[in-house]
């Protein structure tokens, strides 16, 4: 793999994010060289905000071209078949026909309702968090692990009806199976990834013909049950949906939360101001957002020749936007380097924008908002603590390996 060259931004390619501790530098390096530019290798990149929001929201670029390059990468398996039918990588007719029978289950009803529970389930975990503490003495707990990941996986398995006791296997698939949403594969991490697929796939089958059989009153069942005229979600498009609603529905969550936290405890009198006035979370998970955003990146493919801040991008050739870039665009964000809960900029562009909005986004960011309150209600004197957090990468995402704090 080469090395990025600051002085060439067109050295860039998205595999050696996954080298970096802080990737932001190089960000500033490519966007500094214009919103859109192309590499060595051909790729377009494109890391300005408005030409990211406009190739987002510009519908002659597509993402089933991607699901094309999947069938021709993968081998025949349960890998292919699942990121083929990707609700990520479907294009119309079969996008807004998929994605309109979700919103119908998905409701923003359901996620309003599912609140106080989401909110008990947070107290719980605290609780034994103080509790761990007292018995063992020890005040310094991970709390990547026993919050910002326990809570979105409780949630997520909750609402397909996954049993808890199966978390820590599907978690562990999903971990698996992430690099292959990387622009390139990593070699030795393929077949682990495929087989991780077909263990992920056969268990989404069974979890599905489990609910068919019987019924809940969860979202699986309301999948299953779903109806536009005639139209029903096919079998291939459900395992899809279980797949990625259970990856990205607690991987993503665990991310901004853990991700935003880590940067807002560097600073003692942001995390205070929190603590005296909890009306400022909403703002400050915008900024966990914008900061740190879990995904770095999104592909699209245009159809015909385009052009994106004046780069040609001819027909079919692949375009990454630079998600984490564009949230540090200067000319968007005043001072964007640095973390600020007062910003009021518009929104960042972490759940994307246009037809592939993040259909998760209002769940992912009730979550978080319940686990930042709960936290500064908690812990008003919350801190870091410990060795200094690692970071980790895979394909597009960006996390913490853990975070130590102490209450």
């Amino acid at each position: 793999m080469s090395t990025f060259d600051p002085t060439n931004p067109a050295s860039f390619d998205p595999s050696q994010i996954a080298e970096l501790d802080d990737p932001y530098p190089v960000f500033d390096a490519l966007r500094s060289a214009g919103p859109s530019l192309i590499t060595a290798s051909g790729l377009r990149v494109v890391t300005g905000y408005a030409a990211a929001d406009q190739t987002l929201r510009d519908k002659r670029f597509r993402t089933g071209p991607i699901a094309e390059r999947f069938r021709q990468m993968l081998p025949p398996g349960a890998a292919q078949d699942e990121l083929a039918h990707r609700i990520n990588f479907l294009d119309a007719p079969d996008h807004p026909r998929v994605r309109s029978l979700i919103q119908r289950a998905f409701t923003p009803a359901r996620v309003l309702a599912m609140r106080p529970w989401v909110e008990q389930k947070a107290a719980e975990l605290l609780d034994a968090i103080e509790s761990r503490a007292r018995e063992t003495g020890e005040k310094s707990f991970d709390i990547r692990a026993d919050l910002a990941h326990s809570l979105p996986s409780l949630v997520i398995s909750e609402m397909l009806g996954v049993p808890l006791a199966d978390r820590d296997q599907l978690t562990e698939w999903t971990e698996a199976v992430t690099p292959l949403l990387s622009v390139h594969v990593p070699t030795d991490q393929l077949a682990p990834a495929l087989e991780a697929s077909e263990h992920f796939a056969a268990y989404a089958a069974a979890l599905i013909a489990k609910r068919r059989a019987a019924p809940g009153d969860d979202l699986l069942t309301a999948m299953l049950q779903v109806k536009d005229g005639n139209e029903r979600l096919s079998r291939e498009e459900l395992l899809s949906l279980v797949v990625t609603l259970y990856s990205a529905g607690h991987r993503t969550t665990r991310d901004l939360f853990a991700n935003g936290l880590h940067t807002l405890l560097q600073d003692a009198e942001m995390y205070k101001a929190i603590v005296n006035d909890e009306s400022r979370a909403p703002a400050a998970i915008d900024e966990f957002l914008r900061f740190e955003t879990p995904t770095l990146y999104v592909g699209r493919v245009p159809t015909e020749a385009a052009e994106i801040a004046g780069v040609p991008v001819p027909a079919y050739s692949l375009v990454i936007i630079l998600l984490a870039a564009a949230n540090r665009d200067p000319q968007h964000f005043k001072d964007p380097n640095t973390f600020d809960i007062a910003r009021d900029e518009g929104s960042p562009l972490s759940f994307a924008a246009g037809p592939h909005h993040c259909l998760g986004a209002a769940l992912a960011w009730m979550e978080a908002e319940v686990m930042l309150i709960a936290v500064t209600r908690r812990w008003p004197n919350l801190r870091l603590s410990g060795p200094r957090p690692k970071w980790w990468s895979s394909g597009p995402f960006r996390g913490l390996t853990h975070l130590n704090v102490t209450a």
